[in-house]
């Protein structure tokens, strides 16, 4: 039977911890060992883990990023496949063994199934968006997909060993996006990927996530992560129009992010642009323009005034045509 490794890092994650621990324990039909990494946690979460240590392992250490703790399970573990579980998110029941006959007649290097999000508020759960992923996307160039618009989350995968290996695990530059960036450098090394039509996992909505909490940081993390993409392709070969397409969309995507976030690295997202002779959005010129014209902080709020006057005009647009149906119905 083969052997699948579930990796849980956490750092503070609460009592949240407890229910996707039992999610991985409660996995059936497959070999499993599963271990969480505690990366320095200073709420009751070690106390926790520690409470299941008849089914899992428990590591400790100090807070390194969530990077550095799933690297430290890859090595802990020796599983021939690999599932990253986050603290707050939950494995359905089954789903390993579902994943494992999704294997049956294909050879691939990552399983991706279905997830179901929700939230809790009030303590009250409730279950909104049921993700597939573009699976259409990836068999027309898995590379391009994953630089540009594929994403699952990450207990919604199953990778192969091998292929961790290869890419040498998950970068710690890139403290909020490494997951995504995981995914592309699995493509880059030439993954296959199959689908499991299941929903395999169970994705909690954080209000208070990182990318919402800090949306500067996590643009710079996509400026910086597009630039290293840019230099693999650039040193297997010459851009093809596809790339020089998937670096403009990414660049212009960051610029527009840094730009209303009101971090000056706005302007690194241009000049990679520029450097890398891509067009840069009329969006972005203008936004451009008027910082140079007025400064940044006070351009940013224009731009805020222009969205929201945008917006309220829509919204009379639209009353003016239902009351019209209304009067020749």
């Amino acid at each position: 039977m083969r052997r699948v490794s579930i990796i849980i890092p956490f750092f503070n994650p609460g009592p949240v911890l407890e229910e996707s621990i039992r999610s991985a324990i409660a996995q059936t039909g497959v070999d499993c060992e599963i271990i969480a990494v505690d990366d320095g946690s200073t709420d009751a979460s070690l106390a926790i883990a520690r409470r299941y240590q008849s089914d899992i392992r428990v590591l400790t250490g100090p807070n390194h990023g969530v990077s550095a703790a799933r690297n430290r399970g890859i090595r802990e573990t020796a599983g021939d496949w690999i599932v990253f579980l986050d603290a707050d998110d939950l494995l359905t029941a089954g789903t390993l063994q579902k994943r494992f006959d999704a294997l049956a007649s294909v050879a691939a290097d990552v399983v991706v199934c279905d997830w179901q999000e929700f939230v809790v508020r009030e303590g009250t759960e409730t279950d909104t968006k049921m993700r597939t992923a573009d699976m259409d996307a990836l068999a027309a160039d898995a590379e391009i997909a994953c630089a540009t618009s594929f994403w699952a989350t990450t207990a919604a995968l199953m990778y192969r060993r091998e292929l961790v290996e290869k890419i040498g695990g998950l970068r710690n530059d890139l403290p909020v996006i490494q997951d995504a960036r995981f995914l592309f450098d699995a493509a880059h090394q030439g993954a296959r990927f199959v689908h499991s039509p299941h929903v395999g996992a169970r994705y909690r909505v954080m209000p208070e996530s990182l990318s919402r909490r800090d949306p500067a940081r996590f643009w710079r993390d996509c400026l910086l992560n597009g630039q290293q993409i840019e230099v693999l392709w650039r040193a297997r070969a010459p851009l093809t129009s596809k790339q020089r397409m998937a670096l403009c969309d990414i660049y212009n995507g960051v610029a527009h992010g840094l730009f209303r976030a009101g971090d000056p690295a706005f302007r690194r997202a241009l000049i990679a642009l520029r450097a890398a002779d891509l067009p840069i959005s009329r969006r972005n010129r203008i936004l451009e323009l008027m910082s140079a014209v007025a400064g940044q902080p006070k351009a940013v709020r224009l731009a805020e005034l222009w969205t929201r006057q945008r917006r309220t005009l829509r919204r009379l647009d639209r009353s003016r045509l239902s009351l019209q149906e209304r009067r020749t119905s």
